[in-house]
């Protein structure tokens, strides 16, 4: 088995200051783990059919999860002050834009 030795730095913390650097360490980090495009929608994973199949099933599941990673490292990504103003948000995509909202440009 061949193993590439690659393993991602620990996320960047953002505790208020210099957003727009925090912006691009966060977007990669997330992007080393697929985990970018959930930021970007907000959409809900289409309900499953009747009579799935496995595959379907799995999917369906590694795309929720998906949201859930996503959330994870941008609550853990940001200092206990910051988060207690995205900790109300329900989806990646919301506290991401409740960031940009009040963070851009400081």
């Amino acid at each position: 088995m061949v193993s590439s030795g690659f393993s991602p730095a620990t996320p960047p913390v953002f505790n208020g200051e210099r957003f727009h650097i925090w912006v691009v360490k966060i977007r990669t980090y997330l992007q080393v783990f697929d985990l970018w495009e959930v930021i970007n929608s907000d959409a809900e994973p289409a309900p499953l059919r009747a009579n799935p199949t496995v595959a379907q099933i799995r999917q369906h599941a590694n795309e929720r999860t998906k949201r859930h990673k996503a959330m994870s490292y941008i609550q853990n990504c940001v200092s206990d002050v910051i988060f207690t103003r995205i900790m109300a948000c329900e989806t990646p995509k919301k506290a991401w834009d409740k960031l940009k909202e009040e963070f851009q440009g400081t």
